[in-house]
């Protein structure tokens, strides 16, 4: 009987490993998608003159910031003060 057992609790450890790692590679495709999405923002951001970055209100040192999603503080902080 407890052969048995032992079998289902491994074959149950087993699912649970397998998720885990299923789990683990969905986590690393999702990261690895989103840097390339960031990547050819950049790119694509990069390849627009200063004309046309100053129109969508960045200037070329803020490309990468913008990007990543970092938020500038201090320019939201003086923009409150504004409004």
């Amino acid at each position: 009987m407890s052969t048995i057992s032992n079998i289902a609790t491994s074959g149950t450890h087993a699912a649970g490993l397998l998720a885990a790692m299923g789990a683990a590679v969905k986590r690393w495709w999702d990261a690895y998608v989103a840097w390339r999405v960031e990547e050819a923002a950049v790119a694509q951001l990069k390849g627009m003159s200063d004309r046309e970055l100053k129109d969508i209100g960045l200037v070329r040192s803020q490309i990468e910031i913008a990007v990543r999603g970092r938020v500038d503080h201090e320019r939201d902080r003086v923009l409150s003060r504004i409004v």
